[in-house]
């Protein structure tokens, strides 16, 4: 098997389907050896009749994987296990994908002799945009563009579409359980942190401008509320991706510098007089009080877990 691209699904019968009837209209090589992974990671919708439906009318291997476990990197994992492709493709059940997507990844594959391909997303817009949006520094309007040049990429590939070799899996492990999206926590970064793991082992990802898929916005997203939250649940999983520091100062288990970080932010939310620019500050505080939080999270579980002995002189004799 040349290839696998797997698609991760939850309650998102109708979505999928859309998703789906894109797959019908991919230019695919007439050599290429390939099957789509169907994940559904316990819908409790009809997910499982679309996609029976879908394979029944495929004209190329469909199937279908039941991901027990709840969560986004369990539904991956389970995915790289079934997988029997010496590539792996990832997309995700509410995106449109360009006909010439699964091309155009293979040739930046073959070209640039690279271990991941990160494709581009770009959002689509059915509804206007609000005027304070910005679309740096967040992912809740999820895309991923760099230009149109094809070229190689000091950052990772972000999970809606990307693509890896197989034995990357087995050299640096799949994607940690701890991390991503699941029916009772919005924590994110599997893929960010799949993804430095590569870079900081040396690997090779190249980005490529041609596999592009689309991404609809859903309205619900676009409201500030959205945004505050999302922002702080963002500083929670980037500092669980992360990790605490192993030295440092710190206060109450948090870094020193993570205080002084979210003083800046909130100053700079309170004292700015730009409405747009003020409400991005206050996005930004709320990233560092979800950091604070994850990192007093880690603090008190490392210290159950690893509690500190006692000094010499504080021992009770027996």
């Amino acid at each position: 098997m040349d290839l696998s691209v797997i698609l991760c699904t939850y309650n998102r019968a109708e979505s999928l389907r859309k998703t789906l009837e894109t797959f019908s209209s991919l230019v695919v090589p007439p050599a290429l050896n390939w099957e789509l992974l169907l994940v559904d990671n316990n819908s409790k919708d009809h997910t499982r009749e679309v996609i029976n439906e879908f394979a029944k009318a495929s004209r190329f291997t469909v199937r279908y994987v039941f991901a027990k476990a709840q969560g986004r990197s369990h539904a991956l994992n389970a995915g790289i296990a079934a997988a029997q492709g010496d590539l792996l493709a990832f997309t995700d059940d509410d995106v449109l994908l360009h006909p010439d997507w699964l091309c155009n990844m293979l040739k930046a594959f073959r070209d640039f002799n690279c271990a991941a391909v990160a494709g581009r997303i770009i959002p689509v817009w059915h509804h206007q945009k609000p005027s304070w949006l910005e679309m740096e520094e967040q992912q809740v309007v999820v895309h991923f563009e760099f230009g149109d040049e094809t070229r190689q990429l000091d950052r990772p590939p972000m999970g809606a579409n990307s693509g890896f070799r197989r034995n990357l899996f087995q050299k640096y492990g799949t994607f940690r359980p701890d991390l991503g999206v699941s029916s009772d926590q919005r924590i994110t970064c599997e893929d960010t942190e799949f993804g430095f793991r590569l870079l900081r082992g040396g690997e090779k990802i190249v980005y490529c401008a041609n596999a592009i898929i689309y991404h609809p916005v859903d309205p619900s997203r676009i409201t500030k509320n959205y945004f505050l939250s999302w922002f702080y649940n963002d500083g929670r999983s980037l500092t669980r991706a992360e990790g605490l520091p192993a030295e440092g100062v710190f206060y109450l288990g948090i870094p020193r510098w993570l205080y002084r970080e979210i003083v800046v932010n909130f100053l700079n939310w309170i004292l700015c007089s730009n409405p747009k620019a003020r409400f991005h500050h206050k996005l930004r505080t709320y990233r560092s009080l979800g950091k604070i939080v994850e990192s007093w999270r880690l603090a008190h579980l490392r210290h159950r877990t690893h509690p500190t002995p006692p000094a010499a002189n504080d021992v009770s004799p027996t």
